[in-house]
């Protein structure tokens, strides 16, 4: 069994010490470093989502770089389209029996429109490429009839995943400096 020794002076431990704080000047780069990758890993999830009718409603979604706030390094991701947002937070009658889970959601003022369409449903407007069956060519384009969305919660779970993965991620992104 092999035997290890070491021997601590002043000297060494002064030297520790000055390796730790110079380790500490780059906790900032780290942090950003950490939120980047993790919003990184939130961006291909997220891209990799598909809608119940098909397609990747999430592809417009971008990276939104690290920035540092004080001792707080935030980055993200982010959608701007109204594709999206349905896709995540569902519509209608169908949405409303499968709400998102995010609480914040009936904060923000989301509303399922359930109104007079509830059980029957509505057309909307279209193009010839969706894959909703329903869909018919009218006489200035293309209709198809809904009940509503299901919630796809693509950016809830990718959040959650970075959630559970931060720590690994973090010990990584220290070892590295």
């Amino acid at each position: 069994m092999a035997k290890f020794e070491t021997h601590l002076s002043l000297s060494s431990l002064d030297e520790m010490i000055k390796r730790y704080e110079n380790r500490k000047k780059n906790y900032p780069k780290i942090a950003k470093n950490i939120v980047n990758r993790l919003a990184n890993e939130m961006l291909e999830d997220v891209k990799q989502a598909t809608s119940p009718h098909g397609g990747k409603p999430y592809k417009d979604t971008e990276l939104v770089p690290a920035i540092l706030e004080g001792n707080t390094a935030t980055a993200g991701i982010k959608n701007n389209t109204d594709k999206a947002y349905f896709n995540e937070f569902g519509t209608g009658i169908v949405g409303s029996q499968n709400p998102h889970i995010a609480e914040e959601l009936a904060k923000e003022g989301y509303k399922y429109d359930v109104n007079s369409y509830g059980e029957v449903g509505w057309w909307y407007p279209t193009t010839e490429d969706d894959p909703n069956p329903t869909k018919r060519e009218v006489e200035n384009g293309w209709i198809a009839w809904t009940k509503g969305l299901p919630a796809q919660k693509a950016f809830y779970e990718a959040l959650k995943k970075a959630e559970e993965r931060f720590k690994k991620v973090g010990v990584e992104e220290l070892q590295k400096e």
